[in-house]
């Protein structure tokens, strides 16, 4: 039984998933140290207080991030997760295409290579989207993506912004998805890779793509290690994320698991894998969705090898046959 903090105060700062596992990421505010949270396997309870603070800062050239150096504290009502110093000092603006200015970070970040992707969720649901070649899969993993295919690499990212509008004008495939029906479909969808695959295919084949898919810098990147890692099929262009997310442990079925109630701010139970910032949480031989993204810049209190908190589990509806 371990409290995580040993009296120093936690903020969620983000979540994410490496080679190593899904983690969460959390700023100790008295050390000023980023700490990285293993989840997938072990047993834990994750409280939610109603105090802010700044997540900080991310340099855009190094993949770092730092705590704020202010600790600055958020109004309750801001929909910001950083204060005005620290979104300054990343200057980051995933809709750079839509922007009247464009910081120099952000200037400097889109000039290296980028690849236009299609992120897959669940039957009829296709995400198009752009991200550094430099952060590798990262961005699909963070995103809950269940599969995924590369559509096209390019030099830079209004290159990748192109393709990336094309496929958005296609019916079916959306730029944005709302993290709550990323949960909802992750409860109530099936996930079957080859399926996946032939929507990703049909996605894609109104669009001319013909030159885009290539190598889009002379020294190999992120995503060129992640492709061979975890990419299947032509150009390895394929991803099926679901060993990143589970690794070993047994993958439940949509109809096994559960929306946890979204307004509570406690989530506990044994964590067998975390999808994009959703926490899938074992009790009672069910399995429970806890999303997490609106956590983020929240004090949290964490308790590890602790359940101090107990699901209802919703009762299961029998058809007749």
């Amino acid at each position: 039984m371990t409290n995580l903090q040993d009296g120093h105060t936690l903020v969620l700062a983000g979540h994410g998933c490496d080679e190593g596992g899904p983690y969460l990421s959390l700023n100790d505010v008295e050390a000023r140290a980023k700490v990285r949270f293993a989840v997938r396997g072990k047993t834990f309870t994750l409280r939610r207080l109603a105090r802010r603070l700044c997540t900080g800062r991310f340099d855009l050239q190094t993949n770092e991030s730092v705590v704020c150096p202010l600790d600055v504290e958020l109004l309750p009502g801001s929909k910001e997760t950083a204060c005005p110093a620290c979104l300054e000092a990343t200057g980051f603006n995933p809709s750079f295409y839509y922007a009247l200015t464009v910081s120099p970070q952000q200037r400097a970040y889109n000039e290296q290579p980028h690849y236009t992707y299609l992120a897959y969720f669940a039957p009829g649901f296709v995400k198009a989207g752009i991200s550094s070649e430099g952060r590798g899969v990262r961005r699909l993993l963070d995103q809950g993506a269940r599969a995924a295919r590369v559509v096209g690499r390019f030099k830079n990212a209004y290159a990748a912004r192109e393709l990336e509008a094309a496929l958005c004008m296609q019916e079916g495939i959306c730029e944005t998805m709302r993290l709550s029906k990323k949960a909802d479909l992750l409860a109530n969808a099936r996930f079957d890779f080859g399926e996946a695959c032939r929507a990703l295919d049909e996605a894609v084949a109104s669009v001319d793509v013909a030159g885009c898919f290539g190598t889009a810098s002379d020294a190999p990147t992120e995503l060129d290690a992640a492709m061979e890692r975890l990419g299947r099929g032509e150009g390895k262009a394929y991803f099926d994320f679901t060993s990143a997310y589970f690794g070993d442990e047994a993958v439940p079925m949509c109809d096994e698991m559960q929306l946890a109630d979204a307004s509570a701010d406690v989530c506990a139970g044994r964590c067998v894998g975390m999808v994009g910032s959703i926490l899938v949480l074992e009790q009672q031989g069910m399995h429970f969705l806890a999303p997490l993204k609106d956590w983020e810049s929240h004090v949290v209190e964490l308790h590890e090898g602790e359940v101090l908190h107990e699901y209802a589990v919703a009762p299961v509806q029998m058809s007749l046959l």
